[in-house]
């Protein structure tokens, strides 16, 4: 098949649609991701068995907001579109890609949509209320159009077979954020980077956060917990890059204990995590979104054989307690956090070794992407 990968960013750090593209691509199809031009980019590269193609959008320099995102939308349609009409298949990541991908449909009835959902679209974090329910509009009118709908956790994929079943929703696809390996097993080696980068004591305790430096992630709270933890041999080690690296940056500055790292390659990730003693996952439950979420970062941990210490969050907490791969803090502010990184520290990480080593045997993006890969093979052979 001849598959547009489509994402509506400039396709330099999703690694979902990487994953997703190189698992197609070793099927035999005819893969192009298809994504925003920025300066300094390509408008065109070949990688290995597939390509990607970015689209230069003359209003992509107006400012943020409704209005302006109406014009950037509307020209980014007319480019996009009209390009890649024609092929047999748009795999659209998010509600912006699966609106523009109908859109192409209307133009080329034989276009077969898949809508993948990297998050419950209609519950994302910090979207007005009104751009909420216009994509809850969006969907009802147009999610039977789509030949699948592929979710990121069992309570999205249930949430969406809840909202959406009276509207005609088609089949519906799990497809986790497990990355690949880094050695079978999960045998590889405990590394020193951050001991070694930062002058960290052999024996002090390091826990990692790592992912986008964003709102509503638990950064501040993290930060409030190593207030009273000086000398107590617990360090921070931040790693990423977003909107509050400020904020990550000033704490390092007023706790020795607090370190900033900056945002490596994907395929560095997981080596680079292995340096931790145990992995933060710490998303405020602003909104079903990242209620409902299972975050790459924690499968990242988990195939790094780092346990996680995580807020209540259910698909997390799910996961977590399945593998035996880390525990959960029922107090979500800085007291919560701070009292449960002493017990961990004190009780040491030794209970999680067999949970880790058993996850890292059955997750992988191999096994993951089986019902993905399955789907466009039924795709291409006309039985969806």
């Amino acid at each position: 098949m001849r598959i547009a990968n489509v994402v509506l960013n400039d396709f330099t750090r999703d690694n979902r649609v990487l994953k997703i593209t190189e698992s197609l691509a070793a099927q035999g199809h005819e893969v192009t991701v298809v994504a925003l031009h920025k300066e300094g980019l390509a408008l065109d590269e070949q990688r290995s068995g597939w390509r990607v193609n970015r689209i230069k959008v003359a209003t992509s320099a107006l400012p943020r907001g409704t209005a302006f995102g109406a014009l950037k939308m509307a020209e980014l349609a007319l480019r996009m579109v009209w390009k890649w009409r024609k092929v047999d298949a748009w795999h659209c990541n998010d509600i912006e890609a699966f609106a523009l991908g109908w859109c192409a449909q209307r133009l080329n009835p034989r276009l077969q949509l898949v809508y993948d959902c990297h998050e419950f679209e209609s519950e994302r974090n910090a979207k007005p209320a009104i751009e909420r329910k216009l994509v809850g509009w969006l969907e009802r009118r147009t999610i039977r159009k789509a030949a699948a709908v592929i979710t990121v956790s069992p309570s999205i994929a249930a949430a969406y077979e809840e909202r959406y079943s009276a509207y005609g929703m088609p089949q519906g696809l799990l497809v986790r954020n497990v990355p690949a390996p880094l050695t079978p097993g999960g045998d590889a080696p405990k590394r020193n980077r951050f001991r070694q980068r930062f002058g960290i004591p052999e024996g002090d305790f390091i826990a990692l956060y790592q992912g986008a430096f964003s709102y509503n992630r638990g950064l501040e709270t993290a930060i409030a917990a190593m207030e009273g933890l000086e000398g107590q041999g617990i360090h921070l080690v931040f790693m990423g890059y977003g909107p509050l690296q400020d904020l990550v940056d000033e704490a390092a500055k007023r706790f020795a204990h607090v370190h900033v790292h900056p945002a490596v390659a994907y395929e560095e990730v997981l080596d680079h995590t292995l340096s931790a003693d145990v992995g933060l996952v710490s998303v405020k439950p602003t909104c079903l979104s990242y209620l409902y979420c299972l975050p790459n970062k924690l499968f990242e941990y988990i195939l790094a054989g780092v346990p996680v210490l995580s807020n209540d969050l259910p698909d997390c907490r799910d996961l977590m307690e399945s593998f035996g791969v880390g525990c959960t803090v029922e107090q979500d502010d800085a007291e919560g956090w701070r009292a449960a990184l002493l017990e961990l520290k004190s009780a040491g990480t030794d209970q999680f070794e067999a949970g880790l080593k058993r996850a890292a045997q059955e997750l992988s993006w191999e096994s993951e992407a089986v019902p993905l890969v399955g789907l466009y093979s039924k795709m291409a052979a006309g039985q969806v």
